[in-house]
């Protein structure tokens, strides 16, 4: 089955607070599901944050002191706790038909796909985890404890979908479905965080620094091509913009909703 449209929007890359940026994920995902139209959304955030994978403890923030610091949000997607401070985040949601049962594993795919080659267009050839050789699997997951407990991190766990450069993670993803869509977001890790000393980016590890500005704007052309779709940029609509600060104030700037596990 191929993910294939021919409108789609795109929202510009922008900063935004912690709860912000994951209530405009929410509010957007909401929208599409009223009204299918692919978007993609680019951003970074405005002070270096912790956001903690939907199941995450609150308590096991104690297992990553460099972190303790900073500003913490709660995501709506599993996974690992994601240091966001040097890296570009993306989203982009897609509208799902009742027959899709697919869609949401090729979607994953096709988007890490894109990333791959937005990094080979700046020299940077990352891969599948699960493409790599199998006597290198292990590569940097032994001193991680993952033998008995998954890492506290994101970028140090491991999924066959991740992207590794040099040994290291420097992508992962998640995904959340609602009635007829599905919202992924991500991180591609750029460089290390003071916050995060233990996970190098692409300019530790390869010594090539790029902007977030670049990565964005070539990913969003490499998303176009790959899904065979038009961008036409796209600004948070009035309804929209009221649903993403309700949603934020609600959940993700509650400590409720923060420290609910």
């Amino acid at each position: 089955m191929k993910l294939k449209s021919t409108t789609a929007r795109v929202m510009a890359l922008a900063a935004e607070s912690p709860p912000m940026n994951m209530a405009i994920d929410q509010a957007v995902l909401e929208s599409v599901d009223r009204d299918p139209v692919p978007t993609l959304r680019l951003y970074t955030w405005s002070e270096p944050t912790l956001s903690l994978g939907y199941f995450q403890s609150i308590s096991d923030r104690q297992l990553h002191p460099e972190s303790h610091s900073l500003a913490v949000v709660r995501r709506a997607t599993g996974g690992g706790a994601i240091v966001h401070h040097h890296e570009l985040t993306y989203s982009f949601v897609w509208p799902l038909k009742k027959s899709s049962t697919g869609a949401r594993s090729e979607l994953y795919r096709e988007t890490h796909l894109a990333i791959v080659e937005t990094l080979a267009n700046f020299g940077i050839k990352a891969s599948r985890f699960a493409d790599r050789p199998t006597d290198r699997l292990t590569d940097q997951l032994a001193d991680q404890g993952a033998k008995t407990k998954e890492p506290f991190l994101c970028f140090r766990r491991r999924t066959n979908e991740d992207l590794i450069v040099n040994g290291y993670k420097i992508v992962g993803s998640a995904q959340r479905t609602a009635r007829r869509t599905v919202l992924q977001h991500g991180s591609v890790l750029l460089s290390v965080s003071a916050h995060a000393p233990q996970l190098p980016g692409v300019h530790e590890l390869l010594g090539k620094k790029i902007s977030v500005e670049e990565v964005a704007n070539v990913f969003s052309e490499k998303i176009a091509d790959r899904f065979a779709v038009q961008f036409e940029p796209y600004s948070l609509d009035s309804h929209t913009m009221e649903a993403s600060r309700a949603i934020a104030a609600n959940r993700f700037a509650n400590a409720n909703w923060t420290q609910k596990r």
